[in-house]
């Protein structure tokens, strides 16, 4: 990510997975963020579940994703562990959990497919859903 960019969303696995299947919802949004010089942050875990419930279905897809302009892969401070157990206990997930805790920390939403795994966090509202017509 080049140029300082205000983060506006948190893809978790399930968008980056709905992004390497060709989603139009995620793509548009991407590119609605990027038009506003925004920033999408990628959890490194949710990047890491992603890649394996795929099966890296398309490298050069998910290496565009990397690339964009608009996107930063980030990991988890270490001194946050309490915080990401406490928010796995919420979600179920440690993918989850730290999509969740970037969200939290950014004042963001975060773009999934799955928002009820997100419906303890914050009282359900950190959630954009990714709707493909």
């Amino acid at each position: 990510m080049t140029g300082a960019r205000t983060v506006q969303l948190v893809f978790d696995s399930s968008a980056i997975t709905s992004w390497l299947r060709g989603s139009l919802a995620v793509g548009e949004t991407l590119a609605e963020i990027d038009d506003e010089h925004g920033a999408v942050l990628i959890p490194l875990w949710c990047l890491v579940e992603a890649g394996h419930a795929t099966g890296m279905l398309d490298r050069d897809r998910l290496d565009l994703l990397l690339a964009h302009p608009a996107t930063a892969l980030i990991v988890d401070d270490g001194g946050d562990w309490d915080a990401l157990v406490a928010l796995q206990q919420l979600t179920g997930r440690p993918d989850c959990a730290s999509a969740a805790m970037m969200a939290i920390h950014m004042d963001v939403d975060v773009m999934t497919c799955h928002p009820d795994r997100y419906a303890d966090v914050d009282g359900g509202r950190r959630t954009l859903e990714v709707i493909d017509e």
